[in-house]
């Protein structure tokens, strides 16, 4: 071998053949062939050489590397050198190393795959595996537990345990029975189902798992007092006689006031409170604990008892005794007569009798029945008593006209209500107001004079009339009054009373000794009025009237060219006649006790106007031809040699009478203000 190159180093074999023993034992395979050493070129630096070769000794005649006359390839300072060195000098610390890490990472995988491989059920718990009423089938330990803790993590430290006994219930409060659920020991038992036991229990679990449901009970997960609930099962059993209750009721709520002058009608009334009885009972402490611990068990706080026995019935309840013990009569207002003053009455006060009985025969043992009191109004109150009597009373039959009835509606709704004190005077005018179209008031036929006009307000001459018919059955005082033009067609003859802003009026007086009222309307298509006050006359009126004369009307006729702008025809009837007459009426007073006639006291003359009937008449003027022509004009007009025929008398077709009145014993003019009245 030449001076200056690396020899071929001889192989260790005794080393190779452990290396090789421990790969088989490691993995049980045949370690690969070394690797072919490639040429060697500048610069090239075999590893594998180095671990297999570096570190034996050299045989004679090979020269070390330190001896090699030829400089070095590359620095002494280089580190990849002096990682050689040290690996050349601590090949067997390396080896023995790196074998050991190799066997670790063996291990430590097999060990992953083994255990892997030893939960069939990927750490989930079985399906349909229930604690109490709530499903943690396939879900992780973490997953159950805050189901559970959601569904019943709080239910056995806030709920009360309810115990019917029939309709009686005994009440178990978590503060005494001291309940709290263990969530992580249920949640382990239901992680642990199908993975304890034998093997076939446990394929047996899987089968079942996969249709059916697995119900673990939480009982014993629960911290729970069995002792107290043993304890007051026995007590509450052993004293059966003392289930036994009685009805029980009283009245709820602020007591109302009463009294008429103090009486809110808008104050809630009081409520009767009705609370059932029980029964005496009796049953078996053990059974009924022992469903008090299967209700804990799944999660339920209310047991029902089927095996209750009664031992003693309550009393019914009697509803006559206590209507009578709470009903109050109502009390009518009276009038101290010396003073005109009211003496207040009072509200009574009730329930529904019938009503409260149906609700009872509904109710179970133990349940509250609640029935409202009701009010019951005298049937004189708020100074009603004053006026509890009907003095007079009368209706008119109104027409078809709209705007004629919404004016009678209005003047009715004016009067409506007003009262007059003993000694007042009431004028209709100042009443009523203006009747103008602000108010609501419409256009409706009135007289003018002799003319029949739209007017605001008219109409209303009905309401008016019809009140002075209403005051002289009441025997009041007439003040002022005047009766229509013509007769009116809604009122006898005498009955009317004309008004008109301005113009006519009707007053009347109280003339009695206690306060009086109006009641005024429009329905069924009559006006009404009423007058109400306290009747002291021991006797009561009609009315009659009595026509002294009567005056037929005159036709008279009015001539109008041919082409008069009117347009009238000859015969036209420009103006229907009426007939006038003179008109007394009178009070006929009649006994209370007999109906036999007291007095008949004349009261007023109503004079109404006789109206001429006009005819227009057109006349044709007729010119006579001159025998020859005039030598100077004539110095008075030609008269025709014969008059137009007087023409026929067409039938007259009579307009509804207007109403203008005349004062007691005047005969009236005829208006000349606008009357509301209409025909």
């Amino acid at each position: 071998m030449a001076q200056g190159k690396f020899s071929a180093p001889r192989h260790n074999r005794d080393e190779d053949r452990q290396i090789e023993q421990a790969f088989r034992q490691v993995t049980g395979q045949e370690p690969p062939p070394p690797p072919r050493k490639p040429p060697r070129g500048d610069g090239d630096f075999d590893l594998s050489q180095l671990l297999g070769e570096a570190d034996f000794p050299l045989e004679d005649g090979q020269i070390s590397p330190e001896e090699d006359p030829l400089p070095p390839e590359e620095p002494e300072t280089d580190w990849l050198d002096k990682t050689m060195v040290f690996l050349q000098e601590n090949k067997k610390m390396v080896l023995a190393a790196g074998c050991a890490l190799i066997l670790v990472l063996l291990l430590s995988v097999v060990a992953i795959f083994l255990f892997s491989s030893s939960d069939p059920y990927d750490n989930l718990i079985l399906n349909n595996v229930y604690l109490a009423d709530i499903n943690v089938g396939g879900m992780t330990k973490s997953e159950a537990m805050d189901a559970v803790k959601q569904a019943a993590g709080q239910t056995y430290t806030t709920q009360d345990m309810v115990i019917d006994l029939s309709g009686t219930e005994l009440r178990l409060s978590p503060k005494n029975t001291k309940a709290s659920l263990d969530v992580k020991a249920a949640v382990n038992a239901a992680y642990d189902y199908g993975r304890t036991g034998t093997k076939s229990e446990q394929e047996q679990a899987y089968a079942a798992s996969r249709t059916e449901q697995h119900i673990i009970g939480l009982l014993p997960y629960l911290n729970l007092d069995t002792d107290f609930i043993r304890s007051t099962l026995n007590t509450y059993a052993a004293e059966t006689g003392s289930t036994l209750t009685q009805a029980t009721y009283g009245l709820e709520g602020a007591e109302p006031v009463l009294a008429t002058d103090k009486f809110n009608e808008k104050a809630p009334t009081q409520t009767l409170v009705i609370t059932l009885g029980t029964p005496g009972i009796g049953f078996d402490a053990n059974a009924v604990y022992n469903q008090v611990l299967d209700a804990y068990s799944l999660n339920q706080f209310r047991v029902t008892v089927d095996t209750v026995t009664e031992s003693a019935e309550p009393d019914p309840v009697d509803l006559d005794a206590i209507y009578k013990e709470f009903y109050i009569a109502p009390v009518d207002d009276t009038l101290d007569r010396k003073t005109f003053q009211t003496i207040p009455g009072s509200y009574g006060y009730e329930f529904d009798l019938e009503a409260a009985k149906k609700l009872v025969e509904q109710a179970q043992y133990g349940e509250t029945v609640r029935i409202p009191m009701q009010y019951i109004a005298p049937k004189i109150a708020d100074g009603e008593m004053l006026f509890q009597d009907v003095l007079g009373e009368y209706q008119t039959k109104h027409t078809s006209n709209e705007n004629r009835n919404t004016n009678l509606r209005l003047a009715c709704e004016a009067l409506n209500g007003v009262v007059l004190n003993p000694g007042e005077t009431l004028s209709f005018n100042d009443t009523l107001g203006q009747r103008t179209a602000e108010k609501g008031y419409k256009p409706a036929p009135a007289y003018s004079g002799l003319e029949t006009v739209d007017s605001i307000g008219g109409g209303i001459c009905q309401v008016s009339s019809t009140l002075y018919y209403c005051t002289l059955l009441a025997d009041l005082d007439v003040v002022s009054r005047i009766n229509h033009g013509f007769v009116p067609t809604y009122i006898d003859y005498g009955m009317d009373a004309t008004v008109s802003w301005g113009g006519p009026d009707f007053k009347f007086r109280n003339n009695t000794n206690f306060p009086l009222k109006i009641q005024a309307e429009v329905s069924g298509g009559y006006v009404k009025i009423k007058l109400l006050g306290t009747d002291e006359r021991d006797y009561y009126i009609k009315m009659e009237y009595k026509i002294t004369a009567s005056q037929d009307p005159k036709t008279e006729y009015q001539d109008y060219a041919p082409d008069n702008p009117q347009g009238y025809r000859d015969g036209d009837v420009i103006q229907a006649g009426t007939t006038g007459y003179t008109v007394k009426t009178y009070k006929c007073k009649y006994s209370n006790q007999t109906n036999k006639l007291l007095s008949r006291d004349y009261t007023a003359t109503s004079q109404y106007t006789t109206v001429n009937r006009i005819v227009a008449r057109v006349t044709q003027p007729e010119t006579v031809p001159p025998t020859q022509p005039p030598t100077q004009p004539p110095t008075e007009p030609a008269v025709p040699t014969e008059a137009p025929s007087q023409p026929t008398e067409p039938p007259v077709t009579e307009a509804p009478a207007p109403v203008e009145p005349a004062a007691p014993e005047q005969p009236a003019a005829d208006p000349a203000p606008e009357s509301d009245a209409a025909a």
